[in-house]
């Protein structure tokens, strides 16, 4: 028995040993796979140049096996084969190749047999010769000239497809750097390919050409075949050969079956004509409180008494509201779509139909909400729209205070637009039903994945639905009148009654993710539309409870701030199948793109774009939001290409274009800025292959070895195409991005343990820095210049763009002190705001968009600028000019441009995210002077208050997982800081207040002792000789006097104001006295506030000065000298 025992263990052991030996030969089983045998179709002994190419690529890439299959040779194909591939790059080739016996049965058989082809360029005329498709492709020839990379092509999926994988649903593969005549076998126009399916259509500079079909799919039983007609080259230039490898290799595995993961979707020929169906559903159940009363408040409240009908918008996490003041709601996203447009509301009377946005009312701005109050016959009416925070969908909330029941119509529009730049009927015909039951009308698209709901929590009265170009109220009731356009128009009439407590909530939810999660949403909302509202409260009590707070004299100033932290969080966004980021900009289509779609599906800028989420990145960091930037980064990432550069902008659609030149640097310096302000090293130990391959991309970019990063062939930065400005080879901006983003990379490598890496980027930091410096000053002109041109020649004209390296400190004091009072005088300053260039400049015109308008970044930028250089008087007005936009327009929100010359909005964006974060980012890191270091324990604190705050507190300073509260006190002789800890461990400060010029200081006091030998340094600063330990409260006095300040000016325009001209450029000490230099028109005359502490006058020259009723202070009286100038200085 014991021997059989041992037998039969034996035989097991020796069997699993084989199963073991066979499973790890499978493919799959720890294995690398199998390598294809790829036969690469021939037609003679001799390879072409093009053939030579091709196959070489075979052989380097991993997976594949290139065989050379003689075709024609034999009718029969060879055995082992998994893809045949047959590359014909032009005409002369495809006509060879057809009039030689045999190569069209060859393939006709092989396709028979199950064989899987790939046919490229001219070869895709092969599927009809095959008799794979009944109709015959077109050809067509563009004539492409070189320029740059806006020249580029490539192909676009429409959801996904495996051809795409690794390369984001769609990829430009041809960027020559030749003029091109360039051809294309498709089907264009309405043409439609009979019996193939379309995989990709064509892609070029931020456009998806549907209507050009190029990469087409076949199948006969088991044989398939891939044509891709045009831009496969091998043996030519191309600075997108990495795209076109990953493309033509992965339509090889596609059709080995190796590479079936991703979706599989495919552009269908369109009616455009909407169809009914018919569904039921449960009814909803709704609340019995129907009536909000008294429910919590973000306690931000802005308010208009009487409206113009400007712009508004309401946002959560999927849906974004916006809408004229007056009312109704423009449009409703659901990204990536537009769930509604044109939405408007009504009192109906016997007669007629009383639409609310003609009737009085006034209006309610909330964080959460935009509530309008109308008077209507025998009473009020309240229109309370909100959105969802997390829930794909949002609320309009009516609530009636009157005597008689109310009826009220609520019509509509739906057309389902995709976002750009996928084309107005991309999704097809428009799918629609009324559901008795649950009082909704449903619209879908074909597929039923772009699922959206409408209605109401009360039954209508009635309701109407259909492809009608309006309805409107007739003695019959409901009437609608027909239209063509692929659309949906509803209506209903409701009434508030006292069976409905005189309310009625009306529920828009909508989704790319199909009809089970449409409905989820949908019921969730009108079940219980006060959670739905309670829920954004309580985000932005809790935003605003735990991110910077400041407590200034200013109260206008302290709202303002708030409504700031408010605005930019609105633009955190999620899209399924995309991520999570910031959106760039709000506006409807009645602004912008001067009505190049007749349907517009670019709802302003709302799309993630990169070097806008990563300036914008910097002030969420620096107000104490790093989970919002680490989830940025992440976007960031997830979409780098395969060149390591990171991208210009993302549709919520899914199309990724790459076309700046800052991006990729910009990102590298919001990682340094994250791991400062989060202390997160894991996440940036995760993060460092992305961010090598980004640098890695970067350097690649210097083509001429001068140490510098370029644009040329790698996009724009900072300015885009279209203006004179745009063309420098290696733009300043872009040298001191590149300046810092090599300090930052050694930080990072730093903190890494990298310490080689680290060592190699600080020296090349040194080197980049000491050219931005040096080589781009203009001794002429007192300015950087703004870029550098190809044949070592500079462009000189000066613009608003060197702020950026002054904001880094990568400056010579003096050369920077130059170039600030040129910005702070009228050249480049308005009153609401600094021009890209100056006034004075021919190229300027103030209403062009690079080159004449102002933006309030520009203005953010310099304001940081200010602030580095001790220009903090100037900072805090230009802080200022951002803030006021928020009173006028769109209320409590700041514009993304305006005009040059003529205070009115210039852009196509009423809210914009980065015009936003330039209050927060320059009031933060210039003003308040904080800058953290948390991987160290330690932070930079260099507080820079306006002279006229006499206290002010600041709370919830981040670092890492540290908060710090900074209070300021200061009277003529005396100015108290006190540092607290309100959370964390301790924190290592090195604290250096700004004092005004010529302070003397007396002494300094910390903790109780005495600092010895402390004085003013460079810029005004107060350092202290050593970091003061926060673990609980430190006092820091400083006992001064003397010195000399001006309150800021701060002006206040109306809108269509032009600019009334008055500066303070700058402010000096000097051995002859205090030295203000103030700008202003010729002639004119005015007061400003001057401070001299416990000084007396003794004379003002170019001025008259008297007390003022405040110790210390004086009042400053300036008349301007008669000019022919337009403005004059003294």
């Amino acid at each position: 028995m014991s021997v059989m025992f041992v037998k039969r263990v034996t035989m097991k052991i020796f069997l699993s040993i084989i199963l073991l030996a066979l499973l790890c030969l499978a493919p799959g089983a720890g294995a690398a796979p199998q390598k294809l045998v790829i036969g690469y179709g021939i037609m003679s002994g001799e390879l072409s140049s093009e053939d030579s190419a091709a196959i070489s690529w075979l052989k380097r890439d991993p997976s594949f096996t290139p065989r050379l299959l003689r075709l024609g040779a034999a009718r029969a194909v060879p055995k082992g084969l998994d893809v045949i591939w047959v590359h014909l790059p032009d005409s002369a080739a495809y006509r060879s190749f057809v009039s030689q016996p045999n190569t069209v049965g060859q393939l006709e058989d092989a396709v028979l047999a199950g064989g899987k082809l790939l046919l490229t360029d001219y070869a895709a005329m092969l599927p009809y010769d095959l008799g794979l498709e009944q109709k015959r492709p077109s050809i067509r020839i563009d004539t492409i000239q070189n320029d740059w990379l806006w020249d580029k092509k490539g192909f676009q999926s429409f959801r996904g497809h495996p051809l795409f994988k690794g390369i984001f649903g769609g990829e430009y593969v041809w960027d020559p750097n030749v003029d091109q005549l360039l051809p294309f076998v498709g089907y264009f126009g309405n043409d439609f390919p009979e019996d193939g399916k379309v995989i990709a259509v064509d892609k070029s500079y931020v456009f998806i050409n549907a209507d050009r079909k190029l990469v087409i799919e076949h199948r006969q039983d088991r044989g398939r075949t891939v044509s891709i007609g045009g831009a496969i080259f091998f043996s030519r230039e191309n600075n997108l050969r990495r795209n076109l490898e990953t493309l033509v290799g992965n339509a090889l595995l596609y059709l080995a079956g190796r590479n079936e993961e991703e979706p599989v979707t495919y552009w269908r020929r369109r009616e455009n004509v909407p169809v009914r169906f018919v569904t039921s559903s449960d009814p909803i159940r709704p609340p019995q409180d129907r009536k909000f009363g008294m429910l919590p408040s973000s306690e931000l409240l802005l308010m208009k008494s009487n409206p113009k009908n400007d712009f508004f918008d309401v946002a959560g996490r999927r849906a974004l509201i916006m809408g004229k003041e007056n009312g109704g709601i423009d449009e409703f996203w659901i990204h990536p779509f537009r769930v509604l447009r044109d939405y408007e509301a009504g009192i109906v009377t016997p007669d007629s139909v009383a639409w609310l946005k003609n009737m009085p009312l006034r209006i309610e701005v909330r964080p959460e909400s935009f509530t309008r109050i109308y008077t209507i016959p025998g009473g009020h009416l309240s229109e309370e729209v909100y959105s969802s925070f997390q829930r794909a969908g949002g609320i309009v909330h009516y609530e009636a205070d009157a005597s008689a029941p109310v009826r009220l119509i609520i019509r509509f529009r739906n057309d389902l637009r995709w976002m750009w730049p996928y084309d107005a009927d991309a999704l097809g015909d428009i799918h629609y039903a009324y559901d008795a039951g649950l009082q909704a009308l449903h619209v879908r698209d074909t597929t039923g994945s772009f699922y959206c709901l409408m209605g109401a929590d009360a039954p209508p009265e009635s309701q109407l639905s259909g492809q009608y170009d309006t309805i409107d109220m007739a003695p019959g009731g409901l009437q609608g009148s027909p239209a063509t356009l692929n659309q949906v128009y509803h209506a209903a009439v409701y009434q508030l009654n006292e069976q409905n407590s005189f309310v009625l909530n009306y529920a828009i939810a909508g989704t790319n993710e199909g009809q089970e999660r449409a409905l989820e949403d949908y019921r969730a909302l009108l079940e219980n539309p006060a959670r739905a509202l309670i829920e954004v409260v309580g985000h932005y009590q809790k935003l605003l409870s735990t991110t910077v707070n400041i407590s200034s004299p200013d109260v206008e100033f302290n709202r303002l701030f708030n409504w700031a932290i408010v605005g930019t969080d609105r633009f955190v966004a999620h899209t399924p199948g995309v991520g999570t980021g910031l959106l760039a900009g709000f506006g409807t289509i009645a602004r912008g793109w001067d009505g190049a779609q007749k349907i517009s599906g670019r709802p302003g800028y709302a799309w993630y774009f990169g070097r806008d989420s990563e300036w914008s990145g910097f002030a969420m960091d620096d107000y104490g939001d790093c989970e919002m930037v680490r989830e940025q980064l992440r976007l960031l990432q997830s979409h780098q290409d395969r060149y390591g550069k990171i991208f210009h902008e993302i549709s919520t659609s899914g199309a990724v274009h790459f076309d700046a030149a800052d991006a990729t640097p910009l990102y590298i310096m919001l990682a340094g800025h994250y791991l400062r302000a989060s202390g997160d090293l894991a996440f940036i130990r995760k993060s460092w292959p992305v961010l090598k391959n980004a640098m890695d991309f970067l350097s690649s970019t210097d083509t001429d070895g001068d140490g510098l990063i370029e644009n040329t062939n790698v996009g724009h930065g900072w300015l885009e195409p279209g203006g004179p400005l745009f063309g420098s080879h290696s733009s300043f901006y872009l040298s001191a991005l590149w300046a810092q983003t090599l300090t930052d990379m050694a930080f990072m490598a730093e903190q890494l343990g990298k310490k080689d890496r680290a060592a190699r980027y600080s020296a090349e930091a040194r080197r980049v820095k000491k050219i931005v410096n040096n080589d781009f000053w203009n001794d002429s002109t007192g300015f950087y210049n703004y870029g550098k041109n190809k044949d070592g020649t500079y462009r000189a004209e000066p613009t608003v763009l060197p702020a950026v390296a002054a904001y880094l400190g990568l400056l010579d004091d003096n050369r920077a002190a130059s170039m600030l009072r040129a910005y702070a005088g009228n050249g480049f300053t308005s009153d609401w705001g600094v021009r890209i260039l100056s006034s004075q400049s021919p190229l300027f015109d103030p209403r062009g968009y690079h080159y004449g308008s102002i933006w309030p970044l520009f203005t953010g930028w310099t304001a940081l600028a200010e602030y580095e250089y001790g220009n903090s008087t100037q900072g805090f007005s230009h802080i200022m000019n951002n803030l006021y936009i928020k009173n006028h327009w769109a209320l409590g929100f700041v514009e993304e441009v305006m005009h040059g010359a003529v205070y009115r909005p210039s852009g196509v964006c009423p809210h914009q995210c980065w015009s936003e974060t330039n209050i927060l980012h320059p009031a933060i890191t210039g003003m308040i002077g904080w800058k953290p270091n948390a991987p160290e324990h330690a932070a930079t604190l260099k507080p820079r208050f306006p002279i006229h705050w006499d206290s002010v507190t600041v709370s919830n300073l981040r670092v890492g997982e540290s908060l710090l509260q900074l209070r300021m006190k200061r009277s003529i002789r005396r100015t108290v800081y006190s540092l607290t800890l309100q959370k964390g461990s301790a924190v290592q400060v090195t604290f250096a207040p700004e004092l005004p010029a010529g302070t003397a200081v007396k002494r300094v006091i910390v903790k109780g002792s005495v600092v010895p030998k402390v004085a003013l340094g460079q810029r005004r600063l107060l350092a202290l000789p050593s970091p003061v330990s926060v673990s609980k409260q430190v006092d820091i006095v400083i006992e001064h006097s003397g010195g000399f300040a001006l309150d800021p000016v701060v002006p206040r325009p109306s809108p269509e104001d032009s600019s009334a001209a008055l500066r303070i450029v700058s402010i000096s000490n000097r051995p002859e006295g205090y030295v203000a230099v103030i700008e202003g028109k010729p002639g004119s005359e005015t007061f400003l506030r001057m401070h001299l502490f416990d000084r007396d006058v003794d004379q003002v020259q170019g001025g008259e000065a008297g007390p003022a009723e405040k110790e210390g202070q004086w009042d400053l009286h300036v008349k301007f000298k008669a000019s022919s100038a337009p403005f004059v200085s003294q």
